[in-house]
C-alpha cells in the first residue's frame, strides 16, 4: 500500500525536512482528534470553544484572565459562559481577590463533563495514533518542552476559542 503521505509530499518524503514532517504530522492529528471530538457528547451537546472552555477550566478563572490566554475577545468568553451556565456546566461568582472581577467555575456537572471530554480525549488519542506508552511518554516531554518555551512568552496570537 503506498505511503498516504505522498498524497502530500510526493514520493521523496525522505527529502522534506523532519521539522516539515513534524508540523504535517501535529496537524493531521489535531484535525483527526477534533473530528473525533465532535461525535463525543456527554448529557448536553457542547460547541467546540464550549469544549475549549471546559477542558480550560480545571481550576476557577477570571473571566478577563481567560480571554486574555485564549486570544479572544472578553464577549467570546462571556458568551460561552452564558451557554455553559445555561446548560448547568458553569457558575459565575465574584473573585475573592477582587471583587469587581468575575470568575468562571464548573459545576459538579461540568466537573463531570470535563472529566469525560479528557477520558474520551485520551482514548481517541491512543486509537488515532496506536503509539505505545514509552512511546507517549517521550512524545509527552518533547510537546511539554516545546510549549514551555513558545509560552515563556505568552500564548501565541493565533490560539483562540
Amino acid at each position: 500500500m503506498p505511503d498516504p503521505r505522498n498524497r502530500i509530499f510526493g514520493n521523496e518524503i525522505h527529502r522534506i525536512p523532519q521539522e516539515v514532517r513534524i508540523i504535517f504530522g501535529n496537524f493531521v492529528l489535531t484535525h483527526a482528534l477534533e473530528d473525533q471530538i465532535e461525535c463525543f457528547q456527554p448529557d448536553v451537546s457542547l460547541s467546540k470553544p464550549e469544549r475549549h472552555v471546559l477542558v480550560q477550566l480545571g481550576v476557577p478563572q477570571r473571566m478577563g484572565q481567560m480571554a486574555e490566554d485564549l486570544n479572544t475577545l472578553p464577549s467570546k468568553v462571556t458568551a460561552v459562559a452564558d451557554l455553559l451556565e445555561a446548560k448547568g456546566l458553569a457558575r459565575r461568582e465574584r473573585d475573592p481577590e477582587d471583587r469587581r472581577a468575575w470568575r468562571l467555575l464548573l459545576t459538579e456537572a461540568g466537573e463531570q463533563a470535563r472529566r469525560e471530554l479528557i477520558e474520551t480525549t485520551v482514548e481517541k488519542f491512543r486509537e488515532i495514533t496506536g503509539l505505545t506508552e514509552t512511546e507517549m511518554e517521550h512524545l509527552a516531554a518533547l510537546m511539554d518542552r516545546i510549549a514551555e518555551r513558545i509560552l515563556e512568552n505568552g500564548f501565541p496570537k493565533g490560539l483562540t476559542l
